[in-house]
Formats: C-alpha cells, sequence, structure tokens
C-alpha cells in the first residue's frame, strides 16, 4: 500500500527531480567558522571527514560526526559553528533537487546526519571528487559529470536516511490519500475527478497540488506505476494480455505504451529478461 514514506512513493517523486549545484569544495573550517540564524532556498550537503562541530536545523541541534553525510535543507532556519580547535575537514556542496515547484527536502523531512557504511564512505568521497573536478573542467560534458555526480551523492544520502525518515510534510501527508486509491485501484479506470473529490478539491487545482507535490500530473503518474508495474509482471509468465488487464491499460494501447516508456515492446522486453 502507498504511503507518503514509501519506497514507491518516493523513486515516483524522484523519477522526476531536477538538481543544480551550486557550489562544492574540500576544506579545512577556520576557528571561527560560524553563521548563526541564517536561511537559504539551497540545501547544503557535508561529509565530514574529520574534527568536530556544531550545527542546528530547525531549532534541533547536531554535532556530525566523522564519516557521516549530512544535509541541511533549503528554506529552514540554519546555524552553524565549531566548538573547538579540533575544527572541521570536510567535502561541501550547495545544491538544489527541485521536484515540480518545491525542493526533495522540503517535502520529505530525512535525517539531517546520516551514517554510512564503509563502502558508502569510500563511494561518497569518489562522488565528491568527479563533483569538484566537473565543477572546474571546462569539457562541453562536464555539465553532465556535475549532475551524475551530485545524483549519486543524493542517492547515497536517500538510501542512507530512508529508514529513519520522519514525517513528511502536510501538503505531501494529504495527498498520499490520493496516492493510496491510485494504489489500490491500479487495475480500474481512474479519473481526475475521482482522486480530487477524494481530497475535497476542484479538478482543476487537484491538478496542481498534485504536480507541486508529485512533480508531474496525475495520469503521468499513474500511467508510469502501471508501467512500472508491467515491467515486473513480464519477468513473470503471465499472458501479455492478462498483464494488460492487471495494470489498468486497454489491451490496443498497451502495447505502444510500454514501447513509448521503455524502447521496447512487451515481447521483445520479456525475451531480453529471460
Amino acid at each position: 500500500m502507498h504511503n507518503a514514506t514509501s519506497p514507491d512513493s518516493l523513486r515516483s517523486l524522484l523519477a522526476n527531480m531536477q538538481t543544480d549545484v551550486i557550489l562544492a569544495n574540500v576544506q579545512t573550517v577556520d576557528r571561527d567558522w560560524r553563521r548563526e540564524r541564517y536561511v537559504h532556498n539551497f540545501n547544503r550537503m557535508y561529509f565530514i571527514l574529520d574534527g568536530e562541530g556544531e550545527i542546528e536545523v530547525d531549532g534541533a541541534v547536531y554535532r556530525p560526526a566523522p564519516g557521516q553525510l549530512v544535509v541541511m535543507p533549503c528554506n529552514v532556519r540554519q546555524s552553524y559553528g565549531t566548538i573547538s580547535d579540533n575544527v572541521f575537514r570536510k567535502y561541501w556542496c550547495h545544491f538544489t533537487a527541485r521536484i515540480g515547484s518545491r525542493d526533495l527536502f522540503e517535502q520529505y523531512r530525512f535525517p539531517v546526519c546520516v551514517d554510512l557504511a564503509e563502502k558508502e564512505r569510500a563511494q561518497t568521497e569518489e562522488s565528491f571528487r568527479r563533483l569538484i573536478e566537473a565543477l572546474s573542467s571546462p569539457a562541453i560534458g562536464s555539465v553532465l559529470n556535475v549532475r551524475a555526480a551530485m545524483l549519486q551523492l543524493i542517492a547515497l544520502f536517500v538510501d542512507a536516511g530512508f529508514r529513519r525518515m520522519n514525517v513528511p510534510s502536510a501538503a505531501t501527508r494529504r495527498m498520499n490519500l490520493a496516492l493510496r486509491y491510485i494504489d489500490d485501484h491500479l487495475e480500474e479506470k481512474i479519473t481526475v475527478e475521482q482522486l480530487a473529490s477524494l481530497l475535497h478539491y476542484h479538478p482543476n487545482y487537484f491538478i496542481r497540488a498534485f504536480r507541486s507535490v508529485l512533480g508531474c500530473s496525475p495520469i503521468q503518474y499513474i500511467n508510469r506505476l502501471r508501467l512500472d508495474k508491467a515491467r515486473q509482471l513480464l519477468a513473470t509468465d503471465t499472458p501479455i494480455g492478462d498483464i494488460a488487464l492487471a495494470v489498468g491499460i486497454e489491451q490496443h494501447n498497451f502495447s505502444s505504451m510500454f514501447k513509448s516508456y521503455t524502447g521496447f515492446a512487451p515481447r521483445d522486453f520479456r525475451r531480453m529478461l529471460k
């Protein structure tokens, strides 16, 4: 069943995420490294290599430890500073992770600090090195390398923090009613009017609200969910016509929709899996 913090729900959000990196570097901070009670419209990510310090996010105080990955989310009051001469040595970047009109870290309250396994620490450090190198590269393809490295860092943070995720925003919680209905009735015909009525919204307002939270239209979300389920079912011996019925797609549209989504006709996709 869908809920606002289920893997399927979060995966759908991430599929529509657009990220942009503003700055990135590695540094040992000064003893006077400090700023208090500020708000930015971008996120900060730290990977702590050594030392100690203190950060405050939305009134909660943290002391990140070496090996932890930290995200200080946008549009939340923050502070940071040193607490001794054993100052932080850290990788850092400023970035956005937009989904529709809002940032991922506004919509989902991840833990601020997450612990990484040894393998993940090595991956994080390598991704930061690639990010910093790509930002200073004049090569045309460097913009893609920047994005690839940043996406890898976000993926490491999301995977490490998912199980400890806090309650999502009120807008996301409310939209969860529609997500649950979609999940429970995927094989049926689902209309925007039905979904809007669940939330007591006008259909036009519902579409705008849905796009703001999920980063796509309700129909795009439903079709992607159906086609993802179809991909899973094609790994079984279920007849293709039955798969179309099971995911709520008219049989005469199923093949063209699936090929448009995956690049393969259903039968070709099944042969490739086998």
